[in-house]
């Protein structure tokens, strides 16, 4: 029978560390896949959140030229309590870290979501049957995720035009509203568009600096 790990006080950061040790021996080294072993987790709010937004990123890796300390940063929405749901949303951040967010949702990292079996959508990617199980298995050990739902109460909006910016960081960036980009969030016309790689429509989207 499988054993929690023993420790003291286990804090969020503490179980994400944890969880990305585990998901990296027993999830992305099957695949060949070596997560970098100076990687920040912490639970977070993306950059670009705003209470109510139709598109608010659950998760979000920073390349290691966002980091004065050189290394990449993942944050966890703290809307996310389910301790299944994060550790998938963590593999998926994982990825990016392995390649330094160079390839965005492209061709490498749909081949190694595939690999470790993540599935759907490359930009919303959950995790597949046999992934699922696994990661049961890890949440065994890690235990529940220690982390309560912290829900955003949207606020009066005003006609303010915003800077928003690719959520690929290909470089693009515009100005909205808050109203229009949570009624009707623009796409990035670099980064949008058909993908005949996957046979669908990727859709990138633009979010407030």
């Amino acid at each position: 029978m499988m054993k929690q790990l023993e420790v003291k006080k286990v804090t969020r950061e503490t179980w994400l560390e944890q969880a990305t040790q585990l998901l990296n021996d027993e999830v992305f080294a099957g695949a060949g896949l070596n997560v970098p072993n100076d990687v920040k987790v912490s639970c977070g709010f993306p950059l670009g959140v705003r209470a109510g937004s139709k598109h608010m990123a659950i998760g979000v890796c920073h390349p290691r030229s966002h980091s004065t300390g050189g290394v990449n940063e993942i944050f966890i929405n703290p809307n996310q309590d389910d301790s299944l749901r994060v550790l998938d949303v963590l593999a998926h951040e994982l990825i990016h870290a392995i390649d330094d967010c160079q390839d965005g949702h492209g061709s490498k990292f749909r081949s190694m979501a595939l690999g470790i079996g993540l599935t759907g959508k490359m930009t919303a990617t959950v995790a597949g049957a046999e992934l699922e199980e696994k990661l049961k298995e890890i949440q065994v050990k890690l235990g529940e995720y220690p982390h309560s739902e912290v829900k955003m109460h949207k606020k009066k909006q005003s006609a303010r035009m915003l800077k928003h910016v690719c959520e690929d960081d290909c470089g693009a960036s515009c100005y909205q509203s808050a109203k229009q980009s949570d009624e009707n969030p623009m796409l990035c016309s670099n980064c949008s568009g058909w993908d005949d790689y996957e046979d669908e429509y990727k859709e990138v989207y633009m979010v407030q600096a």
